[in-house]
C-alpha cells in the first residue's frame, strides 16, 4: 500500500465519539425546531387560492366591460339607424 491508501484507511477508521456527544446532539436537535410542513403547505395553498381568485376577478371584470361595450354599440347603432332614417325622409 502506498501512503495515500494508508492515510485514507487511518482517516476512515472507526473511532468512538467523545463523551456526551449523543446528549449534545439531542439537545441541539431539540433547540432547532423546524416549522411543521403543514404550515408551509397551508401558506402555499392560500397563495394559490389568492392568485386564482385575483385571476377570476380580472376575468369577471373583463366580461362586465365587454357587456357594457356591446350595449353601448347596440345603443349607438340604434341611434345611428334612426338618424339615417330621418335624413332619408328629408331628402327629396
Amino acid at each position: 500500500m502506498d501512503s495515500l491508501e494508508q492515510d485514507l484507511k487511518r482517516a476512515m477508521a472507526r473511532r468512538e465519539p467523545p463523551p456526551g456527544f449523543a446528549e449534545r446532539v439531542a439537545a441541539q436537535a431539540a433547540r432547532t425546531r423546524r416549522p411543521a410542513p403543514r404550515r408551509w403547505l397551508a401558506a402555499a395553498a392560500m397563495l394559490v387560492l389568492m392568485a386564482g381568485g385575483a385571476a377570476g376577478y380580472r376575468w369577471h371584470q373583463g366580461m362586465v366591460a365587454k357587456q357594457r361595450v356591446l350595449l353601448a354599440v347596440k345603443i349607438a347603432g340604434g341611434t345611428l339607424y334612426r338618424v339615417q332614417a330621418r335624413v332619408k325622409e328629408m331628402r327629396p
